[in-house]
């Protein structure tokens, strides 16, 4: 992931401790702004979410494992799905997808995992632009919504020629930190 302009892993600790605690408030980890995150939405300017994506306080809900049945089925109709995502793919999954451009512009993609099948933050580093933090479904077992997107963006690196054959377990334990 690209690294701030002219910052080394110290430029956390040079920030303010207002600034740093409104970034905390706004989830901003010390790791995630290290590694580019977008910072407009924690400085209160809030990006527009691509045509097609669902609505956010429902698709948020959902992604949080507070959505009812309704919110599922609300949901299965209130985004595009992108035509990259399978279509297999659970809604939940193909809702959070929806929310990035297209794979052909991505460069890499990072996840920060979180415990007990809370959502987990998936961050994409475009080719051009600033990279893009979206919340995912959590777990990481099998059958979770993380799994399933380990395993998308896994069979996306195959296909565009990365370094070789990796299973969303190796994806997983990078992720986990158990490799």
């Amino acid at each position: 992931m690209a690294k701030r302009k002219g910052q080394v892993r110290t430029g956390w600790r040079k920030l303010s401790k207002p600034y740093r605690t409104r970034l905390e408030r706004s989830g901003v980890t010390q790791r995630a702004w290290e590694d580019g995150i977008d910072l407009r939405a924690a400085r209160g300017k809030k990006p527009k979410p691509p045509a097609g994506a669902p609505p956010k306080e429902l698709y948020e809900r959902v992604i949080s494992g507070e959505g009812t049945e309704a919110d599922f089925r609300t949901l299965a109709t209130s985004f595009r799905r992108p035509s990259w995502v399978p279509k297999d793919a659970s809604v939940d999954v193909a809702a959070a997808l929806s929310n990035l451009p297209t794979p052909k512009n991505w460069d890499t993609v990072d996840f920060i995992p979180r415990p007990d099948g809370e959502p987990w933050t998936m961050i994409v580093t475009r080719k051009r632009g600033n990279p893009i933090s979206i919340e995912i479904p959590g777990g990481g077992g099998p059958g979770s919504g993380a799994k399933e997107i380990l395993e998308i963006v896994r069979e996306l690196g195959q296909q565009v020629g990365s370094r070789g054959p990796v299973t969303a377990d190796d994806v997983f334990g990078e992720v986990m930190g158990s490799q």
